[in-house]
């Protein structure tokens, strides 16, 4: 939490504070017209969409720049979406928040593998100083933003990106997803600019008035068995070697399982976590290989130990986490949500859907399922993570959440 103290007043407006949408429909004609619809009356700053890859992105795109012309649009494609109905697949959902409570910069980034601080540097400095020209916050710009990352979720280069940006951030959190492909593993995408990119990362400053809450949550505790990384593939996710035995074989041990049975539904329900102090993070795994080794979701070393996790209830905790944070930013006006694809296996697999669903709808949730998520420097998988936004900050109150 950071205190401030309030000496501007909030202008109230007629138009909403942020706007949500959805469409079901798969004509990008008819999905991009429900989208305009439902946000127009934001008066917005920004639009921020996730969507399918069932879509003709190139006519989809076109269909974006006719009806939201200069305001500017980010978004990728994804696994799965939250929409304002709740948890849905093969749809669009979307935001916007209001050029009256928001202030933003975004940008391309399409060189990720040669990223560096001192571009994170010039970058965060440049985004900043424009910024402050047009900021809506009562006190410091960097005391009332955050910042929020789309990354090409196949790129590998999510943790390069992000660690620079963070240094750079310096206190200004940092939230984000990575694009997802509907599980197909084969291309990822990130919107910006009236177009879609492959390879290439979105980054946004957004300096608000309004109270806000950036968190990460998983709901897996820990069993006792442990994996050590004895071999890795450098450089391209890939554990060779569990405890100097195939990796796949091992995993397969320490969970009862066939190695006929390994797919994307058995990784969500059996995951893997490292320990860094006193907090387990989530190690997801992608897919097995035809050599035995194992393809994760998130960079990972020879040397470390894996702790195998187990489920402790993905609806009890994500309700408790959700009202932690209406304790912390009041009602919840819209939560930006990057939503594990593991997280989404575990909802279908036991028919979770419906009172996710639900709990999402209660708490204003858009976003959509990822692979992987982003807080501050680190990458991870399994949770879920974002920003929830409260109502504009009021002249008698004495503190700014975060």
């Amino acid at each position: 939490m950071l205190s401030q103290s309030i000496s501007q007043p909030v202008e109230v407006f007629d138009s909403p504070t942020v706007a949500r949408a959805g469409s079901e429909s798969l004509d990008p004609v008819v999905a991009a017209r429900d989208i305009y619809q439902a946000l127009a009356p934001c008066e917005a700053a920004c639009v921020v969409f996730y969507c399918c890859t069932r879509y003709p992105l190139e006519q989809l795109s076109k269909e974006l720049n006719h009806y939201f012309g200069d305001i500017p649009v980010i978004g990728c494609t994804s696994a799965g979406e939250i929409t304002p109905d709740g948890c849905r697949k093969h749809c669009i959902s979307a935001f916007a928040l209001s050029k009256h409570h928001f202030a933003v910069e975004t940008v391309l980034i399409e060189k990720l593998s040669s990223f560096s601080e001192d571009d994170a540097d010039n970058l965060v400095s440049s985004m900043l100083d424009k910024l402050r020209g047009k900021a809506v916050s009562p006190g410091p710009v960097e005391q009332h933003s955050f910042g929020m990352t789309l990354l090409d979720g196949l790129s590998i280069r999510e943790e390069l990106v992000i660690d620079a940006l963070n240094l750079s951030m310096q206190d200004i959190p940092l939230v984000g997803g990575s694009a997802g492909d509907d599980q197909h593993f084969v291309d990822t995408q990130v919107y910006c600019n009236g177009r879609f990119y492959s390879s290439a990362a979105v980054f946004m400053l957004i300096n608000t008035n309004c109270y806000f809450d950036v968190f990460s949550h998983h709901h897996l505790a820990s069993d006792n068995e442990k994996l050590v990384v004895t071999q890795t593939a450098p450089g391209q996710r890939v554990v060779e070697e569990f405890n100097a035995e195939p990796a796949a074989l091992e995993y397969c041990r320490i969970n009862g399982l066939k190695l006929e049975e390994l797919n994307s539904e058995v990784f969500a329900m059996h995951p893997l976590a490292v320990q860094i102090g006193d907090h387990l993070y989530i190690r997801s795994i992608q897919q097995v290989n035809d050599d035995l080794s194992l393809t994760f979701f998130c960079a990972i070393d020879a040397g470390i130990v894996l702790t195998k996790m187990k489920s402790s209830g993905l609806h009890s905790h994500s309700a408790m986490i959700l009202d932690d944070i209406r304790r912390s930013v009041g009602d919840i006006e819209l939560l930006i949500g990057f939503d594990c694809i593991h997280r989404r296996a575990e909802i279908d697999k036991y028919n979770l859907e419906d009172s996710m669903s639900e709990l999402y709808r209660a708490n204003h949730v858009i976003g959509f399922n990822t692979y992987g998520e982003q807080i501050n420097g680190l990458h991870l998988n399994h949770t879920f993570t974002g920003v929830a936004i409260g109502a504009p900050i009021e002249t008698d109150l004495k503190s700014v959440k975060r």
